[in-house]
């Protein structure tokens, strides 16, 4: 079976997770030769699907019929369970790849798998975890880390020593900085079917409060994940109930995994742009689905900023655009909300002009800001095109000859989407970035589906038809990659010049290392172009889309993958190599001031005269 990631039920931050259709992982201890088989289940996946392949083999080093032997033998070697699972992730994780993990279906019943926690989570600031949120469990006054402290060091070494020698090798997004941001959390809640269990009892952590350092001692708290999961459950629900109706709560509180009834606590996944990733609990046929889920697939799986309860019982105002950008960024003063922008944020603001020296001018400008913080948004993508050119219309009546672009923790999402709204912001055409589709069955039954799919229109259908024909002729000469097509084979002539928008702007964009996949291509495709500058840390790196397969005979291990990549301009891949950005800064050090650094930088150094 296989499936795009937008089927994922992602519901956990801690591996909670409940995929329809697949098995969780097993009660019985495997066996020697159940491991085995599954391992060569997985080779298969990377053997037959796996885009990158050569491509890493040449750039890191290994060789792949190596590494299958080596993995073998160290299988034989694991005593349970969960060593095994820690040799699967680890063998992924060799790929370094942001595309390119395993996960594990954690069951509803017990004595299948254990969590170890701190009970705190926070956000990235520096090289540190600034303390945010506390589970429902803890007890916020009695507890001796506090909101707002930073964790330096755990048992005496960096976090980012912690994560260089542990995390990365349950998942390597191939880009240190992201590597960093990703796990920082996922160091002080472990799953060991997740991310392998902490040694010893006890986290010595090296706390940085009001200008001091201090070290604080407290218990990893170890608890069956069944056990937890009804533990927070039940801490959350008398939390609630002490300022809800007790029948009001129950009708919005309680969600049930198995229809009986049971509350449910579940982690609600933050992605790192703040938005919810939300669970799917159905997936659709890729077959007949190919646009909600391959030109959905470039996006980073399993992305989380934080954890806080989904159960929570509470009637939520939705946020107006100007509330929701304020969230998460630095606002100036001076800004004046664009009304017509209801799905990227955006506003209009004074600033001042420099001169070539970084003097200041004396001359004002307006510059006008837009949140674009995936490229998934849940509304429909002609409506989102709408909003946008609504908004490039407003900042033209205005006079906005300037406009920042914030993609600061885009995870990405839908390519077509991107393509357009890169298009979407001038008038003349822009360079397109071209694509290499794996030659596996995923990507030659998808072009057979569009060529069988007669509400296709003939023109879509035979451009399909010719694709798979080039393709066919690449798989019979023995390549294992297709030659390289523009990624408009994928949506053929919906590209449109904005004509309605006749200024060709100054466009700067903000980017950091969680600005991936469809990120990484919109940063890209807008600087070949030469029509945008980038500011901000190198994009992560994460080139192509991914697609899910599941699932292993014994374990249930599934193996989500990169099947395509995306070349620049200049030839290079995308993958691994990111966006270079025109002007550098540390953007993770400005998270506690909500990046507003990074845009005043920006400005500082491109609004010039």
């Amino acid at each position: 079976m296989r499936r795009s990631h937008i089927g994922w039920v992602l519901s956990s931050l801690v591996g909670l997770t409940l995929f329809v259709g697949c098995d969780p992982v097993p009660r019985r201890q495997l066996t020697s030769e159940e491991k085995i088989a599954d391992l060569y289940w997985v080779y298969s996946q990377f053997g037959e699907n796996y885009a990158p392949l050569e491509y890493k083999q040449q750039r890191l080093g290994f060789n792949y019929e190596t590494l299958k032997l080596e993995t073998i033998e160290k299988a034989k070697l694991t005593r349970n369970n969960d060593e095994f699972y820690s040799l699967l992730f680890n063998f992924v994780s060799t790929f370094q790849d942001a595309h390119t993990s395993g996960a594990l279906t954690n069951s509803s019943l017990p004595n299948r798998a254990s969590v170890a926690y701190l009970g705190f989570s926070g956000e990235r600031s520096g090289d540190n975890l600034l303390v945010k949120k506390f589970l429902p469990t803890i007890d916020v006054d009695g507890y001796p880390v506090k909101e707002g402290d930073e964790i330096l060091k755990l048992n005496g070494k960096t976090l980012k020593d912690i994560i260089d020698s542990d995390l990365k090798n349950f998942r390597n997004l191939g880009h240190p900085e992201a590597n960093y941001t990703y796990h920082m959390n996922k160091i002080f809640t472990r799953v060991s079917t997740q991310n392998g269990q902490p040694t010893g009892s006890d986290a010595i952590l090296t706390v940085k409060r009001d200008d001091k350092e201090i070290e604080i001692t407290v218990p990893w708290i170890v608890k069956d994940l069944f056990k937890f999961q009804k533990d927070q459950t039940e801490a959350e629900k008398a939390k609630k109930s002490e300022s809800a109706d007790p029948a009001e709560l129950d009708e919005n509180y309680v969600m049930t995994a198995d229809g009986s009834g049971n509350p449910l606590f579940r982690f609600k996944i933050l992605g790192f742009n703040g938005r919810p990733e939300f669970p799917f609990s159905t997936w659709v046929s890729i077959s007949r689905e190919f646009r909600k889920t391959f030109l959905n697939s470039f996006k980073i799986v399993d992305m989380f900023a934080s954890w806080e309860s989904a159960a929570t019982g509470e009637k939520v105002t939705p946020l107006t655009p100007m509330q929701t950008i304020k969230k998460v960024r630095s606002v100036p003063s001076s800004a004046i909300e664009i009304s017509s922008a209801k799905t990227y944020p955006a506003y209009v603001s004074v600033e001042k002009i420099r001169t070539k020296a970084g003097e200041d001018s004396g001359k004002k400008a307006l510059v006008g800001t837009i949140l674009l913080d995936t490229f998934s948004p849940s509304e429909d993508e002609e409506e989102v095109i709408k909003q946008v050119k609504a908004t490039l219309k407003d900042f033209n009546t205005l006079g906005v000859k300037t406009i920042v672009i914030d993609l600061i923790n885009n995870g990405g999402g839908s390519l077509s989407l991107g393509a357009k709204l890169a298009q979407v912001l001038f008038p003349t055409a822009i360079d397109m970035p071209r694509i290499q589709f794996r030659l596996s069955d995923t990507w030659l039954d998808e072009f057979e589906s569009t060529i069988l799919n007669t509400s296709a229109g003939d023109l879509k259908r035979e451009l399909a038809r010719r694709t798979l024909n080039d393709m066919v002729q690449d798989q019979a000469a023995g390549k294992k990659l297709s030659r390289a097509f523009s990624i408009e084979t994928l949506f053929p002539y919906e590209l449109e010049k904005n004509e309605d928008y006749s200024e060709n702007p100054q466009v700067i964009l903000l980017v950091n290392e969680m600005c991936a996949s469809m990120c990484d291509i919109f940063s890209a495709m807008l600087q070949d172009s030469g029509v945008a500058k980038i500011v901000g840390t190198k994009t992560m790196g994460a080139g192509g889309n991914v697609v899910s397969h599941n699932q292993a005979p014994n374990s249930h291990f599934d193996v989500r993958q990169t099947e395509s990549l995306l070349l620049r301009k200049d030839g290079t891949y995308i993958e691994n190599n990111g966006v270079m950005p025109d002007v550098e800064i540390a953007v993770n050090e400005t998270a506690s001031g909500k990046y507003g650094a990074v845009r005043k930088k920006a400005l500082e150094r491109l609004l010039v005269e």
